[in-house]
């Protein structure tokens, strides 16, 4: 139940690297949160594994020691695009798309997930807490019907579950504990799939650490070994062999914190995005963006910018392609963890940036307020199936017991335009799980967690759809 009613929802949680301070973290006991304030600390929903706090037990195995370089790193080229505007289609106003009332589907006594849309775009991939556990399950809603099917149960939330097409399955991570007496006990997170229900499942690698990705066409699956964070692996989900990818990420973390900080950095797993005709990925970790070709087996790196006035790289901590290809969005951070910078410093914003892979253009936006002077939060992206306007959800406000609550805002990625939408509404829930847009662009999902009028308030997860139209 880690998770209900965090509004931002573990907002800035990735910072996955030195345990970074992020803002905006609430947990609740049984149906209620403890709200923490703004400069708590708060583990990361990108890291994996989350570990179980009933009772709270050790960190899991450390992948491998830090990644300190010791050796002159070898030069990595800037990724480069067309030098001139490539042309972009005509496309309605803001004001042209109108967005229904929300209309809640599901509600959950704790809190709920999304991790995205099925390619029928009537049935979402969703988690829900276990309450008074720590244990998630793993379900597919159909929103229409509302019926809901149950396919696996798992420790922790170790990371969105995927859906293999391939298969009609789900692949997920679950956290098992080491075996010995050790204590405090340690754990790992297995990667296992489900073929429909809680009883066809199969543990496929023991070996596994970090975020899944699936290739668009659905027939692999790649992920990270805790024995080589380096060298992503591809799983043929049919045939269930193994083989490493064509590329070696070691070589390419370079320094690009001045020391000590650099020293400080622990190794992390990349997450990975992959193009929607699978012909590029993108490689991201703090504080590295690559962009892999699959075509010609070149990398090169995205330079995201420096931020002001820190000056120090900005890096992403979410990166989502639209449908055709051509725009790639970050939720992207430019200021040190407060434990590598000494300053004692919270994480005071997160950004929308958009690249267009075209013309090398790179736009930064801030659609959600500032709550404190230059404090302000993206916490979710998704979207629309035109690839040129996103749904962002964004920090609006936090109540007087430190309670924060997210907008729903309507951006244009060509031209940077952005307004709130539903302003009425107030949305939210763990960070990077709170929206999804529908295939056809008719219906985009997204979480909508109330409190409840009971003494002492408490409250429930709530998952809604809003209907999308457009002239």
């Amino acid at each position: 139940m880690k998770r209900i009613l965090n509004i931002v929802g573990g907002l800035l949680g990735l910072l996955v690297l030195v345990g970074l301070a992020v803002a905006l973290a609430m947990t609740f006991s049984g149906l209620r949160r403890e709200v923490q304030p703004l400069s708590q600390a708060l583990q990361s929903p990108i890291e994996t594994p989350t570990l179980p706090p009933y009772p709270p037990p050790a960190t899991p195995t450390p992948p491998g020691p830090p990644a300190t370089p010791t050796v002159a790193p070898t030069p990595i080229p800037r990724c480069t695009f067309a030098a001139r505007p490539a042309p972009v289609e005509p496309g309605p106003p803001l004001e042209a798309y109108q967005f229904s009332e929300p209309k809640i589907v599901l509600t959950h006594p704790a809190a709920i997930g999304i991790a995205g849309w099925l390619p029928d775009g009537q049935r979402l991939l969703i988690t829900r807490d276990v309450p008074g556990t720590n244990r998630q399950s793993i379900d597919v809603l159909d929103v229409q019907t509302g019926e809901l099917s149950t396919y696996a149960e798992r420790e922790g939330s170790s990371g969105k579950p995927v859906w293999l097409a391939a298969l009609k399955a789900v692949a997920y991570l679950t956290l098992v504990a080491e075996k010995g007496e050790e204590q405090p006990i340690r754990y790992h997170p297995e990667l296992w799939i489900s073929y429909g229900s809680p009883q066809r499942v199969e543990c496929l690698i023991s070996d596994v650490w970090g975020a899944l990705a699936v290739e668009p066409d659905g027939k692999r699956l790649w992920y990270f070994s805790r024995a080589n964070l380096d060298r992503p692996q591809q799983l043929n989900v049919e045939t269930k062999a193994i083989q490493p990818a064509p590329l070696d990420l070691a070589p390419l973390r370079y320094p690009k914190y001045p020391e000590p900080v650099q020293s400080m950095l622990g190794l992390s797993a990349f997450q990975i995005a992959w193009h929607p005709d699978g012909s590029q990925l993108v490689f991201y970790t703090q504080p590295w963006t690559f962009l892999f070709d699959m075509r010609t087996n070149q990398i090169c790196e995205i330079d995201l910018g420096r931020s002001e006035p820190e000056n120090m790289p900005i890096w992403a901590m979410e990166a989502k392609w639209s449908p055709n290809g051509r725009y790639l969005a970050f939720i992207t951070i430019g200021s040190l963890p407060d434990q590598a910078s000494g300053t004692g410093a919270a994480i005071l914003y997160t950004d929308l940036t958009i690249l267009d892979t075209r013309t090398g253009d790179l736009r930064t936006l801030q659609p959600a307020p500032d709550i404190n002077p230059g404090q302000h939060y993206v916490t979710d992206i998704a979207w629309a199936h035109d690839s040129r306007h996103l749904a962002v959800l964004g920090l609006v406000r936090m109540d007087e017991v430190g309670i924060a609550y997210d907008g729903l805002f309507f951006v244009d990625a060509v031209s940077g335009e952005f307004r709130r939408i539903l302003p009425d509404h107030e949305f939210g829930g763990a960070w990077g799980w709170e929206a999804a847009w529908s295939p056809s662009g008719s219906l985009l999902a997204v979480l909508c967690p109330r409190i409840l009028n009971t003494s002492p308030p408490t409250g429930e997860g709530g998952l809604c759809t809003v209907q999308v139209n457009w002239e």
